[in-house]
């Protein structure tokens, strides 16, 4: 079934104008009017589901020393909607004030593509025993979506923390 919807959104991406991956996509080139055209609104689709483990071990680097490791999963509905949760077992009595999807094998930095923790959107930072957090993402553009389905590999979901601001703890999607 991940094959079937990677695909379908792959056609219609090489079919619009990528819109930028920093501006929420909306309008006739956003993920859920394509999705949704190709599938019918509705009908029942299972999401395409992504988790990884989240420790310090997978930062690049002796970046992070953080005793904290976690869950995260990630879902990709069949209107292009992307459901995030993460769950951490807060070791080390962290804040945890950033966490997203960035593009980059493991071993490697990239760029943010989707944000899960933004100041204000809904909450400051997450701390606590265990520290979690659920929500939405913004959407982005129908080609950066078709990559995350084809290559999940290539992205990976960081946790920032106030100790460890340049990442505290990281999984690659799988």
């Amino acid at each position: 079934m991940r094959n079937m919807i990677a695909f379908a959104v792959l056609l219609v991406a090489g079919c619009v104008d990528p819109a930028p991956t920093n501006v929420a996509a909306t309008g006739p080139n956003s993920v859920g009017n394509e999705v949704a055209a190709l599938q019918g609104v509705g009908d029942g689709a299972a999401p395409v589901v992504f988790n990884t483990q989240l420790s310090a071990e997978n930062e690049p680097g002796p970046v992070s020393t953080s005793e904290s490791k976690g869950h995260a999963q990630v879902k990709v509905l069949a209107d292009g909607t992307m459901e995030f949760t993460f769950t951490i077992n807060n070791k080390s009595d962290e804040s945890f004030r950033r966490a997203h999807i960035h593009k980059a094998a493991a071993g490697a930095n990239g760029p943010i593509h989707w944000d899960f923790l933004e100041a204000g959107q809904p909450v400051a930072s997450v701390d606590g025993q265990p520290a979690t957090l659920s929500g939405v993402a913004r959407a982005r553009a129908a080609a950066v979506l078709a990559d995350l389905l084809a290559n999940p590999h290539l992205y990976y979901v960081n946790v920032h923390s106030v100790a460890f601001p340049g990442g505290a703890v990281r999984g690659q999607l799988r």
